[in-house]
């Protein structure tokens, strides 16, 4: 294998039909122990086609599987082309299944070093230039004239779900006007495995409108069957086409959570503590949300380096050049007059350095 392959759809399940019925019951009896923590079926599922790819890629049977065929494996996954988040998963997965079927796994695979997750942004995708700032989030509401795309819009950015969270919400889980126009957003993370609360401002008068009209449990069902959740390629479509128009530049769904990750993190008056139990993390991320936002970089610049930074105008520039030729000017007509002395025309240099000094002070700006 050079490169790790793309799989279509249906390939996998495919192949997993093939594999030795031994091997097939190894991977269904680890997805029944996952199951134990996480009953989303999307998560499982993904599971059960990571150890296929793996059994595939590997070529063994899992009970064969050395510490040189882990490492062929990781060499092709870190070298391919997907998300630094889904190789992260795909190694958290092959870890954790490893870790559980193997009880020699630390001698077996060394422990399982060579398993590193990247943990950082993708700053190609995440920065502070692709971050969105309120005035964005203002123009896209203005932009948007349906109840629907306004609601989700406003409450994926005000809530910091995860999409696939709020894609997944009930109406059960939204306590509305708690406290004046605030509403409580309870969910349950497969992810972290956490239950955490979110809450909303804004998105209040856009939700209970849009529950008025709702027929449905979830509150941002598919179109063709009210009792699922819509697809994860309509908000990604939706807000391509709208951020594209509005903005001149495409937005990703993730983006508003991380746009709101960093206002909260940046903000001084929110303890790390209350961004981190919002945001549902099992730390305290500020330094990466911090490195998001040039505010507090160019905040610390303006108060210091800058503060008394001597700023001439080019209309400033002009006039202390033009009182430079004036007084040369008069320079030179001074030296015509032979009688004056050496001492005569130091006194003369002496008086020009001091008004061409005095003008400087005159047309600067501190």
């Amino acid at each position: 294998m050079q490169e790790y392959p793309t799989f279509k759809r249906g390939e996998v399940q495919r192949y997993f039909n093939k594999i030795p019925k031994a091997e097939q019951e190894i991977i269904n009896d680890y997805v029944k122990y996952v199951s134990i923590t996480s009953n989303s079926p999307r998560r499982l599922g993904n599971v059960k086609r990571t150890l296929t790819q793996f059994s595939k890629l590997t070529g063994k049977k899992f009970n064969d599987i050395t510490l040189k065929d882990l490492r062929e494996y990781l060499g092709l996954l870190n070298s391919s082309n997907k998300t630094q988040s889904t190789r992260n998963d795909l190694k958290h997965t092959i870890k954790r299944f490893l870790k559980n079927n193997f009880k020699d796994w630390s001698e077996r695979f060394n422990n399982l070093e060579d398993i590193k997750l990247n943990m950082g942004m993708n700053e190609e995708k995440i920065n502070a230039d692709t971050i969105l700032q309120k005035e964005d989030i203002d123009k896209i509401m203005k932009a948007e004239k349906t109840l629907f795309w306004k609601a989700f819009f406003i409450t994926l950015y005000e809530s910091a779900l995860r999409p696939g969270e709020l894609r997944n919400l009930t109406w059960n889980k939204i306590k509305f006007n708690i406290d004046g126009d605030i509403s409580e957003i309870n969910i349950y993370a497969t992810k972290t495995s956490k239950a955490r609360s979110s809450y909303v401002k804004e998105a209040t008068f856009f939700l209970r409108r849009l529950k008025e009209e709702s027929n449905s449990d979830l509150v941002f069902p598919s179109v063709k069957d009210k009792t699922k959740p819509m697809g994860k390629e309509y908000p990604a479509m939706w807000l391509k086409r709208i951020s594209l128009r509005v903005l001149k530049r495409q937005v990703y769904p993730y983006i508003l959570r991380h746009s709101r990750a960093t206002e909260l993190y940046t903000n001084p008056d929110i303890p790390d503590k209350i961004a981190q139990k919002m945001l549902g993390h099992s730390k305290s991320m500020s330094d990466v949300y911090t490195h998001l936002s040039n505010k507090d970089v160019k905040d610390l610049v303006s108060k210091t380096i800058y503060k008394k930074r001597t700023i001439i105008t080019p209309e400033e520039t002009d006039r202390i050049i033009k009182l430079e030729h004036i007084v040369l000017d008069l320079k030179k007509r001074f030296e015509k007059y032979e009688k004056f002395d050496k001492e005569v025309k130091e006194d003369i240099d002496d008086g020009a350095k001091k008004i061409i000094l005095e003008a400087k002070k005159r047309y600067t700006k501190n």
